[in-house]
C-alpha cells in the first residue's frame, strides 16, 4: 500500500533516505513536476543547455515510504523555478532559486498541500549527465530523490501540447478538465464550479518545458496561478494501467496563496 509522503512526514521527523533511481525527471517535492516571484538567475547563455545542466524535465522516484516508492516528475527552468510533483499523493514541492554550473539551490521551497506549509524550506539538485540527485528540507524534514532526464527527440511546440486533459481524484468526486489550443490558450472548469483561463508560453532553449499562467474564477475566491508545465512520457498509473505516451504535468501557485495547481493525464 502506498502512503502519502506528507502523511509519512507528519508521523516521523527523521531523515527520509534510501532512494531508488527511477526513469527520468522528478518534479514532486515537484513542484515540481510546479510558482511565485522567482529568485532565480538568467543570462545570455540560458538558451544553451549544458550536458550536465539541471535545466529540463526529469522522471524518477522519491523516498522509500514503507511499502513502496513514489514516482515523481521534476522540472527545472532556466529562470530559477523548480517543481517536484508526486504522482500518487499529489504532494508537490515548488522552489525558487538560482542555477550555477550543474546545480540548482533554493532557500524558498514550499511543500503542498495546505497543511503544514512553509516557504522557508531549502532544496539542492545536482545533475551529472542524464542523472539527477537532490534533496529538500522542509519544516525540518528531509526528502531525497533521484531521476533520469526525459529526452525529446525534437523540439516540442504549442501544437504538440494542444489537447484535452482531465484529472480526477477523491474517488472521482472531484474532476478538473482543461483544453489547450494551438496558440497556448487555456480554458477549463472543475466540479466545484471554478472556471479556468490562461496561457502557456515556451521557455527559450528548453524543449518540453513551458511557463504557464492560469486564472481561476467563480470559485470561493478568485486566484491567478503561475508555474510550469512539463511535457513528456511519464509512466504514471492511469485507470489501472501504466501509460507510456505523452502527457503533461502542471504545478503552479498563487502569488498571495500557497495552493498547488497540479494535474496529470495523458492526452486524449
Amino acid at each position: 500500500m502506498k502512503i502519502s509522503p506528507y502523511s509519512y512526514f507528519k508521523k516521523r521527523t527523521s531523515t527520509i533516505s534510501g532512494f531508488v533511481e527511477g526513469k527520468a525527471c522528478a518534479g514532486a517535492l515537484v513542484c515540481a513536476f510546479l510558482l511565485m516571484g522567482c529568485g532565480g538567475s538568467s543570462n545570455d547563455n540560458d538558451s544553451v543547455v549544458r550536458p550536465d545542466s539541471t535545466i529540463g524535465v526529469w522522471f524518477g522516484q522519491t523516498a522509500k515510504i514503507e511499502d513502496g516508492l513514489e514516482d515523481v516528475v521534476i522540472a527545472v527552468s532556466s529562470e530559477g523555478k523548480t517543481i517536484v510533483f508526486s504522482e500518487f499523493s499529489r504532494d508537490t514541492l515548488i522552489a525558487h532559486g538560482s542555477i550555477s554550473e550543474n546545480t540548482f539551490t533554493s532557500d524558498d521551497t514550499m511543500l503542498y498541500p495546505k497543511e503544514g506549509m512553509t516557504r522557508h524550506g531549502t532544496m539542492q539538485i545536482t545533475a551529472n549527465g542524464d542523472k539527477l540527485e537532490g534533496s529538500a528540507i522542509v519544516s525540518g524534514l528531509t526528502l531525497d530523490f533521484s531521476a533520469n532526464k526525459v529526452g525529446a527527440t525534437e523540439d516540442v511546440s504549442l501544437t504538440d501540447i494542444a489537447g484535452n486533459y482531465s484529472s480526477s481524484w477523491s474517488d472521482g468526486a472531484y474532476t478538473r478538465s482543461f483544453a489547450i489550443d494551438n496558440e497556448g490558450e487555456i480554458s477549463g472548469s472543475d466540479t466545484n464550479g471554478c472556471v479556468y483561463s490562461g496561457s502557456v508560453e515556451p521557455i527559450s532553449g528548453v524543449s518540453s518545458l513551458f511557463n504557464i499562467t492560469i486564472k481561476a474564477e467563480t470559485c470561493f475566491e478568485d486566484f491567478e496561478y503561475e508555474g510550469l508545465l512539463a511535457y513528456g512520457v511519464f509512466p504514471f498509473e492511469y485507470q489501472n494501467s501504466t501509460i507510456e505516451r505523452n502527457g503533461i504535468v502542471i504545478a503552479a501557485e498563487a502569488s498571495s496563496r500557497a495552493y498547488a495547481f497540479r494535474q496529470f493525464s495523458p492526452q486524449d
